[in-house]
């Protein structure tokens, strides 16, 4: 698959996850040195092939999985690449083999924002489409 996207997200290269929102009933929120991403929508963390937590995990088995679980995986990593295939998946990859993924799966809610300190603003509307 070919990436999709006109947004350049080299912003983000080379930052390091500092915190994850790890409260109850909110929505994921990772937080970089510079910027941060809030996430309303499907996600999953994959290491190489395997996934190994999702958003479903969280969701149906909550006192084994949470966003505790995605802060011990993700803090202190660096983003190797963004990718982002409009319509369909967003995509950062961490050292350590680690690739995070969302899907927008909502025509009634927004999915996910990505804002830079930079003034750097992309979301996703209901539906899906992307604004910048």
């Amino acid at each position: 698959m070919e990436n999709s996207s006109k947004i350049d997200f080299g912003y983000f290269i080379g930052q390091v996850v500092t915190d994850v929102n790890t409260e109850e009933n909110q929505p994921l929120g990772i937080i970089f040195e510079k910027g941060w991403l809030m996430v309303e929508c499907p996600w999953r963390i994959r290491k190489g092939k395997e996934i190994i937590l999702g958003e479903t995990d969280c969701i149906s088995e909550p006192k084994k999985f949470s966003h505790k679980n995605v802060k011990k995986l993700l803090v202190s990593k660096r983003i190797l690449n963004i990718s982002f295939y409009e319509q369909l998946i967003f995509i950062i990859e961490f050292e350590g083999n680690l690739t995070f993924e969302l899907f927008h799966a909502s025509s009634y809610f927004e999915g996910w924002t990505l804002q830079g300190d930079d003034g750097f603003d992309v979301f996703t509307l209901p539906g899906g489409e992307v604004c910048y």
